[in-house]
């Protein structure tokens, strides 16, 4: 018996591997598991070691690479000074593992500091109080004005720390209440009553003394039997003596609970307004200490004030490049990391909505703007049921979960993923998102996402300069401005803000007019488009102001009116919100809805029968012209001059299939447009990503840039106008000789390798690459990348290799595959996974001889941005040329004149600091080039037992001022050879060794392998580890055999 419940007892548990979940046999709605109340945790059964850097304890679940230490030195030291920094790391050298681990330390370290540092401040700012110093905050006679005030300096004056026993304001009885005094008493409801918190604040003065002395006589006070120890007087006189008793007790009382009262009221305020409280007492100490207050109590406030009066834990926004980045961050903390806390992932209507009508109407953001407005989707009214199920919950088995997991989950119960997750990101520790959603203004505000003393890491980050000047601009089409129009007047006709409807209807049709207008001349033309731009000779910004009526004036206005048409839309939701709330009410008491409103609303064109407010696509529009218009409104505003304005003329691609075009238009207010053969845009485009982060920058406690090729680092504070008080450039964890890096001046017959626009068409310059390629490929086991600056030039090396030969000759020794230009996301996907395949049947044991694979690309292409081709699947990377941005291309232009004319005015004007020194154009120019060739050659060596070869058919790469533009762990052991057959010396016997190491390596593994077995089989089980396995159904059953 008792050997049964013993065997009971040990019993594990049924295990679930990684990404896949636990069946759900519970009831969505019940409560989530019970939690430690720390809002980030430490899951102790997850394997992992602690340190303390800088200060903090950081869980990892391994020993860190040197790499590894110096990464999470250098963020929790930012971190903690609330300072932006910049860090490089190689690719496969962990770096977003340590970034995840430090941030969430840091987070959790400050979370419990920051309880005790507030707790603390609360208990200095009752010593002053009580030590006779009075709030300067007080309101007098002008009560309505404090009303207003309260919450502008704190607005999380609540806080995480417990500030509600002190929330607690006691008016006169009968008096009349200000605004402000019905919102302490509502408060006061809430809470314990004062009386029960401040029996430990003692006011030691004499009447205090002699008030509680002499009110220990109380009639209801005592019991019967003392009734011997007083004196028998008269009924009359024992009455008066007792009412005079009672009058002194109660004048003592009261003068005790007014004085209690008087504290507590001041305190209320200082805590509402808690800066305000600290900074004047800061001040106030500058001339002598406040009575009551020690030199320490002084260094606790300037201490909170240095954490930038921090009252919450800042969150934490972890945005990379793309979803599948998105994805593979969460999978990291998920599965290696032991920090547990709540966590969201951002994600777009497209790969989170539930709805499969939605789905596939070819327009999901209209047709789900669309569904919720009418109450006709299911999941969206179930989405609460989702955001609150035990699974996403603390504890919960999906507490680090992924798109997937709350897509699925959420069809599970027809519950809405995406106002789901939205849902959740309000209250998380952590928030994973592509950084486009934090880099644009419109996609934050529309995703909730709050950076104000929160934190931002931004991983990938080699792509935010041209993401964020991206992200600043705005291009709108003559197309968009006519539905526009057409919206306006229809809703101007049928009586809804007519005035300002036509105000914003004739600005529309102002610029669609004025777009469709050929009479300015085009300063660019290429292939399929002309374009006009402003600022040019002879025009400026204003002169085109003024032909479009646009002055300060009309921008405020149309400011106020934005304003006007998002309450007046919100109204109308509310509205039909009511709407349904009231029908529904009517239905459950008689039994069917309200006809006659019913009736009522179809007629008057309300809830139902169509739209009584502008799209979200053309609140879009005007939106982001208002934004980029503010920032031009005069040339006092910061970025006035960071903006080029353009007219572009471009042939429509979408007119020959005008159906498709047509179909994919659901939800709008007005008939759709027929397609036209041209597209007229007009286009404000942002020449300085400081647009964008110099907000950012002002918002955020700190900025996290990483990457694993940011370099050339002095680039970056320059052109995202944002200070970087430090930056770290870790060593790569892979022993240098494990990898070889080289350049090669000349071909095998003997041509020079410079792929320039002047070389790239000569035969012989084709050819030698060709004949390089051959012998790399020959001599390279497994996978093989080459990159090159364009598909054009790709383009003519296959078209002269195929009549020489040479395609043949490559094709013999590895397979071919070639990057597809553009098409849809499956064709590359499909081409992947071919190139993958391919390469594991070349593991297959007994085969003699693998053919290996090589796949031609471009750089910025697919290949070269963020997919792991580690091991077998990528020992070497070629790159042929470095890829300038194309010169003739109008943005770049644009943008080399706007870094070459801000370069001169800070020179002219002495405004160049460390800080601001703009980047001249050809040196912007240069870097762009530079770090799309630091991005391809992170594809291979993607951890510490990978080895490979990196090879640079390019003679400029002999210089010096080319190679110190290579990222750091790189450039340190680049090695430049003349001749080409001296480099295939050298790189023959880098592969023949790595090779036998690799073919010893699996040996060893092999013959440990049998040994294993071997001793297995020999060693006798013992009989209670027999009973133990044979009773786990989860485990491997031994026989006793």
């Amino acid at each position: 018996m008792s050997s049964g419940n013993s065997r009971k007892s040990t019993r594990s548990k049924p295990a679930y591997k990684k990404g896949t979940e636990k069946p759900d046999t519970k009831d969505p709605s019940s409560k989530p598991p019970a939690v430690p109340t720390d809002t980030i945790r430490i899951a102790n059964e997850l394997n992992h070691q602690t340190y303390f850097i800088g200060g903090v304890k950081v869980h990892f679940p391994f020993k860190p690479y040197p790499s590894q230490l110096g990464m999470m030195n250098h963020m929790i030291k930012a971190l903690s000074q609330s300072k932006n920094t910049m860090i490089e790391s190689p690719t496969g050298s962990g770096k977003s593992l340590a970034l995840l681990c430090a941030a969430l330390a840091w987070q959790r370290d400050f979370s419990e500091k920051n309880k005790k540092r507030l707790a603390m401040v609360r208990q200095i700012i009752r010593k002053y109080v009580v030590g006779g110093a009075s709030v300067p905050f007080l309101p007098n006679s002008n009560k309505d004005k404090v009303d207003a005030d309260i919450g502008k300096d704190d607005p999380d004056v609540l806080g995480s720390g417990d500030v509600k026993s002190d929330l607690i304001v006691k008016p006169e009885p009968g008096a009349r209440k200000s605004g402000i005094e019905n919102l302490f008493e509502t408060v006061a409801c809430m809470l314990p009553d004062a009386s029960a918190t401040n029996k430990d604040t003692s006011l030691d003065t004499k009447d205090s003394k002699k008030d509680t002395g002499s009110s220990h006589l109380d009639c209801n006070s005592g019991s019967d039997s003392d009734s011997d120890f007083i004196s028998k007087k008269p009924v009359e006189q024992t009455r008066t003596s007792q009412d005079s008793q009672k009058t002194d007790s109660s004048k003592t009382a009261e003068q005790k609970d007014s004085k209690d009262s008087s504290i507590e009221y001041q305190l209320t305020f200082a805590y509402l307004k808690l800066s305000s409280t600290v900074n004047y007492i800061i001040q106030a100490s500058e001339i002598s200490i406040p009575a009551g207050l020690t030199e320490k109590d002084i260094d606790v406030l300037k201490d909170f004030k240095d954490n930038n009066y921090a009252q919450s834990t800042p969150r934490i926004y972890f945005g990379s490049r793309t979803h599948k980045q998105v994805s593979q961050l969460v999978e990291e903390l998920r599965g290696k990391s032991a920090y547990r806390m709540q966590t969201a992932v951002l994600g777009s209507r497209a790969q989170t909505c539930t709805n499969y009508n939605a789905l596939n109407s070819g327009a999901i953001d209209e047709e789900c703007r669309y569904l919720v407005d009418e109450n006709k989707c299911g999941p969206y009214r179930q989405y609460h049921r989702l955001s609150s199920h035990s699974r996403l919950r603390p504890g919960g088995n999906l507490e680090i979960w992924d798109i997937e997991d709350i897509v699925g989950l959420g069809k599970s119960i027809f519950a809405c993923s995406y106002f789901a997750a939205r849902d959740l990101a309000a209250t998380a520790d952590l928030v994973f998102c592509p950084y486009n959603y934090i880099l644009d203004p419109g996609v934050r505000e529309a995703a909730g996402i709050d950076l104000r003393d929160n934190i931002v890491i931004l991983d990938e980050g080699h792509n935010v300069e041209n993401a964020a000047r991206e992200a600043g601009s705005i291009e709108i089409t003559d197309q968009q401005l006519g539905i526009l129009v057409s919206e306006c007047q229809m809703l101007s006709r049928d009586g809804h803000l007519p005035s300002t409807h036509q105000f914003v209807g004739t600005f529309a049709e102002g610029l669609a007019n004025w777009l469709q207008d050929g009479s300015d001349e085009y300063d660019y033309q290429d292939f399929d488009s002309l374009t006009a731009v402003w600022p040019k000779r002879g025009a400026s910004v204003q002169n085109l102001f003024d032909r479009l009526l646009i002055t300060q004036a009309f921008i405020t206005r149309l400011d106020f009116v934005y304003s006007e048409l998002e309450d007046f839309a919100k109204q109308q939701r509310a509205d039909k919100e009511e709407f349904r709330v009231n029908e529904l009410i009517s239905f459950q008491r008689n039994g069917k809805g309200n006809q006659e409103e019913d009736n009522d609303d179809e007629s008057s064109g309300g809830h139902r029968s169509k739209y009584n407010s502008l799209s979200p696509g053309c609140m879009r529009v005007i939106g982001g012209l208002l934004r980029v218009l503010k920032q031009m409104a005069s040339p006092n505003e910061p970025f006035y001059r960071d903006y080029r304005i353009a007219k572009i003329r471009r042939k429509n691609t979408a007119a020959a299939n005008k159906t498709s075009s047509n179909n994919k238009r659901k939800r709008t207010n007005v008939a759709v447009l027929s397609v036209p053969d041209h597209i007229n845009i007009l286009a404000f485009w942002a020449m300085n990503p400081g647009v964008i982060f110099s907000e950012i920058s002002s918002l955020t406690r700190s900025v996290i840039l990483t990457s694993g090729t940011l370099s050339p680092l002095n680039s970056y504070a320059s052109e995202l106008q944002m200070p970087f008080s430090s930056t770290l450039e870790a060593n790569h964890v892979i022993d240098p000789s494990r990898f070889a890096a080289m350049s090669i001046e000349y071909g095998p017959s003997g041509t020079l390798l410079e792929a320039k626009y002047q070389t790239i068409n000569m035969l012989d310059f084709q050819d030698d690459i060709g004949r390089a390629l051959c012998s790399i490929a020959a001599s390279c086991p497994d996978g093989m990348l080459v990159f090159a600056p364009s598909y054009s030039l790709l383009s003519k090396l296959f078209a002269r290799w195929g009549t020489t030969g040479i395609f043949d000759t490559l094709d013999s020794f590895k397979r071919i595959y070639i990057e597809p230009q553009g098409g849809p996301k499956d064709e590359f996907e499909t081409l992947l996974k071919s190139y993958r395949e391919g390469l594991e049947k070349d593991r297959v044991p007994g085969k003699s001889l693998p053919q290996g694979s090589i796949m031609f690309a471009v750089y910025r292409g697919k290949v070269s941005e963020g997919i792991d081709f580690s091991d077998y699947f990528c020992r070497t990377v070629v790159n042929i040329g470095i890829p300038y941005p194309a010169f003739k291309d109008v943005k770049v232009t644009l943008k080399r004149e706007y870094n070459d004319s801000r370069a001169s005015l800070e020179f002219m004007h002495e405004l160049a600091t460390p800080d601001n020194n703009m980047l001249s154009g050809s040196l912007w120019y240069e870097i762009q080039a530079f770090r799309a060739i630091n991005q391809a050659l992170g594809r291979c060596l993607r951890h510490k037992n990978d080895w490979g070869a990196v090879i640079m058919l390019e003679s400029r790469f002999s210089n010096a001022w080319n190679v110190c533009k290579l990222s750091k762990w790189i450039r340190n052991y680049m090695r430049s050879f003349r001749t080409f057959d001296d480099a295939m010396s050298e790189l023959d016997v880098f592969y023949k060794t790595r090779i036998a190491e690799d073919e010893a390596a699996a040996a060893a593994a092999s013959l440990s392998s049998s040994l294993d077995s071997t001793t297995a089989v020999n060693t006798p089980v013992p009989i209670s580890e027999k009973i133990f396995k044979s009773e786990d159904p989860d485990t491997e059953k031994i026989s006793d055999d």
